[in-house]
Parts: structure tokens; sequence; C-alpha cells
């Protein structure tokens, strides 16, 4: 093995320390009893994850086109939500079962939080971390089994969500990983900002499943 393909590996997994620790970071945030302060603390932590990533992207060298000018890229992201929204969201629901969670009632100031919350935090954030540093990371390492680093990405983005959720909620997060991972790897016109758009999309069209369609 190289020095280059080394340091990539120890880079890798110093990242993937430090991004685990501050995944924890929440759990002491939710016993503070001001809602206000505890809200922005989580945003702050997720943007300490994003922050990192772009950190170590940089010391990788990673040249990543992140399709902020390419329309196609925006319109792909969308098509993704819906498309497993429809699927996972609202046949189940239609059935008389859920995937995304039990009825919420609609409020507008909650809706309108976590639409930017979505949008502009989760899916940039959990984009950066895990399809634009792991995955490509892990690709440039194994040039001649490239589609082996977005199921790794997938796999560690569905255990990253072991925290929140059960067994069942991890393999379930691999799988929707899958999907973003292999969009963004097979669909040329499918930057980072159509898989960061597609992720906090259908995290945001999640609730409102819950309030038209759970019952």
């Amino acid at each position: 093995m190289d020095k280059e393909k080394e340091n990539k590996i120890i880079r890798l997994l110093i990242f993937i320390l430090i991004i685990t620790g501050l995944t924890f970071l929440p759990r002491f945030i939710n016993k503070i009893d001001i809602k206000e302060l505890r809200i922005s603390l989580g945003i702050v932590v997720n943007l300490l994850m994003g922050l990192t990533a772009i950190i170590f992207i940089k010391l990788s060298n990673i040249k990543e086109d992140y399709g902020f000018k390419n329309y196609k890229s925006y319109l792909i992201g969308i098509g993704i939500a819906l498309v497993l929204q429809l699927i996972i969201g609202v046949i189940p629901a239609l059935c008389g079962g859920s995937l995304v969670g039990g009825h919420m009632e609609f409020k507008l100031s909650t809706f309108t939080f976590e639409f930017f919350y979505y949008l502009l935090v989760i899916g940039p954030v959990e984009e950066l971390v895990f399809r634009v540093y792991i995955q490509d990371e892990i690709i440039d390492l194994l040039p001649k089994y490239k589609w082996i680093g977005v199921i790794i990405a997938s796999v560690l983005f569905g255990l990253w969500h072991i925290i929140n959720g059960t067994v069942v909620q991890v393999i379930f997060t691999a799988l929707i990983g899958l999907v973003f991972g292999f969009s963004k790897y097979l669909i040329k016109d499918c930057k980072y900002v159509g898989v960061s758009i597609g992720h906090g999309l259908y995290d945001f069209l999640n609730l409102v499943t819950r309030v038209l369609f759970v019952k």
C-alpha cells in the first residue's frame, strides 16, 4: 500500500470517529429544558459535521462537481424524493400502515421550521458527510470496485442512525442511503445538490404524509 492510500485510510477513520463523537452530543442537548436553546445547539452540531466534512474533503483533494448550476440535478433530486415518499410513505399509509411514523397534526410554525431545517441543514450536511466525503473517498481507494464504496457508505449511513432508532430502522435507512448513493454514482446529472435536495425533501415529505395520509 502506498503512502497516499495509507493517509487516506487514516483520515477516513479519524473522520468517522469525529462524526461519531458529534453524533452523541444531541443526547446531552436533548436534556436541556429550554426548547430554543436545544434547537439552536442541535443545528450547531449538524453544521459542525458539515464543516468537518468540508475540511476533510479539502485535505483529501476530492474534486467534486457539486452541481449548483446544474438545473437537472435539482429536478432529479426532487424526483427521487417524490418517488421514495410515494413508495415508502404514501402507499403504505393508504394501505392502513405507516413506515414514517404516527399521525401528526398540522402546525404552520413547525412545518415552516422543519422545511428549512431539512432542506438547508439535514440534507446538505448528511450528504456531504456520507455521499461526498465517505463514499467518494472509498471509491477512490477502490478504483476497481467503485460500487463497494456506495455500499459501505450506505451501511455507515444506516449505522449512524442507530442512536435514534432500532436495528430495523438502521437497515431501512441504509437502503434509502443506497438509493441516494447509487443515484449520485450512476446518474450523470445527479450531483451533490441533487441528493442533498432529495434527502432533505424526502425527510420533510415524511411529515406531510403523516398529516395527510397516516390515520
